[in-house]
């Protein structure tokens, strides 16, 4: 939950800073979320200085001060933006000038701004205002999750996990024919099951920007969405990863599928990736760092005989933090810190052979002393 005011002025103080600001919506900017609690399609300022206070339009002011977390709610209106529209030639000029008086108003002069602030909004800032550009401490806060955050992760990861079983039971029903798999006398296509994918995640109150359906070669690449007919006796990767649409948590998680006969090869891929992901999962723990884990699940994979080599194998990090994005700190890789009791992450090598298929196996954990909490309760089985 959001940072304590102790904090935000522990940071404030070591940067000489009378405050920082954020500006954007807090549906696509997370750190905004976090620190405001309010959850806005349009564009509102947050201003975390001795309090938290938030300008919002007149529109959003009832909502806010019910829904939010700031200690203090002000409005656009209260600033007189209807007379500074009149007096200024554009709007974001009008903006601009309420938002000198807001700052001006809770003692502000030394200002810090982050890397994505507007830049326009930043040149007009700096004309009256000490304005310095820094790295957000946000971010990091945001590693360390309470009990309630990761309830809602858990709640995500459970529809997460009935949307996979929608997936798995289509592609199960599904018979093989020549080069498709056919379900009730039409190709099954990566189209029809992200659809379904969709559909479940939607009864469930959740959403996905994107889903991976991805069968046969094309799979190889990671991040291939998958389209078209999908094909028997070739491994299947669906990689899910929704959102709370109340909550806005993340979930994600991955699973390799073959419907049909399988090549040997295909197995041994499947089981290599099976093994360095039970072994990454166990070297999760709460002072451990990520690039050890990361180490962990390469040295497996050079014990079955899949090294490292350039555009084939495991080509990707072990894992990544889940919270409010499904990607965001801490990592799973070469250079991953050290883990803290209540980080969550996922854990998901995977091995990839142009020409030949793609296998990804991914649970998501959470961090806690001597171990992990796997949140993900769903079968790995390759062959259907």
């Amino acid at each position: 939950m959001p940072p304590s005011s102790k904090r935000i002025g522990e940071f404030l103080s070591g940067r000489g800073l009378d405050g920082f600001l954020l500006l954007g919506d807090s549906l696509c900017n997370p750190e905004i979320y976090y620190l405001s609690r309010f959850l806005a399609p349009d564009r509102f300022a947050l201003l975390a200085a001795s309090s938290l206070s938030i300008l919002v339009s007149g529109m959003e002011a009832g909502r806010a001060k019910m829904e939010s977390t700031a200690d203090e709610v002000a409005t656009t209106t209260d600033y007189g933006m209807k007379e500074k529209l009149a007096k200024f030639d554009r709007p974001e000029e009008a903006y601009v000038a309420v938002l000198k008086e807001f700052l001006r108003d809770h003692g502000v002069e030394k200002l810090g701004v982050f890397g994505d602030f507007p830049v326009g909004v930043y040149s007009d800032l700096a004309a009256d205002f000490e304005v310095s550009v820094m790295e957000s401490p946000v971010s990091r806060w945001r590693e360390v999750k309470t009990p309630r955050e990761i309830e809602a992760i858990r709640s995500a990861q459970r529809g997460c996990q009935e949307a996979m079983k929608v997936a798995v039971d289509m592609i199960r029903k599904s018979r093989p024919s020549g080069e498709e798999l056919i379900l009730e006398g039409s190709p099954l296509t990566s189209e029809m099951v992200k659809s379904s994918i969709d559909l479940a995640l939607l009864r469930g109150g959740f959403e996905a920007p994107e889903t991976i359906v991805a069968g046969g070669p094309d799979a190889a690449d990671p991040h291939y969405s998958g389209f078209g007919p999908i094909p028997p006796d070739s491994p299947i990767v669906i990689d899910i990863y929704p959102r709370s649409k109340r909550y806005r948590y993340f979930a994600d998680m991955t699973r390799t599928v073959l419907r049909g006969e399988a090549e040997t090869e295909v197995v041994e891929i499947y089981q290599a990736v099976l093994a360095a992901q039970e072994a990454g999962i166990a070297a999760v723990r709460a002072g451990s760092s990520g690039r050890e884990v990361h180490a962990v699940v390469c040295e497996v994979f050079q014990e079955w005989g899949y090294p490292d080599v350039e555009g084939r194998g495991f080509i990707h990090s072990t894992g990544h933090g889940v919270g409010l994005a499904v990607h965001e700190r801490p990592s799973l890789s070469e250079v991953g810190g050290v883990l803290a009791e209540g980080n969550v992450v996922t854990v998901e090598p995977g091995l990839y052979y142009p020409k030949l298929c793609g296998v990804r196996l991914e649970d998501m954990v959470v961090v806690r002393v001597g171990g992990c909490e796997n949140l993900t309760d769903f079968e790995k089985r390759l062959i259907l």
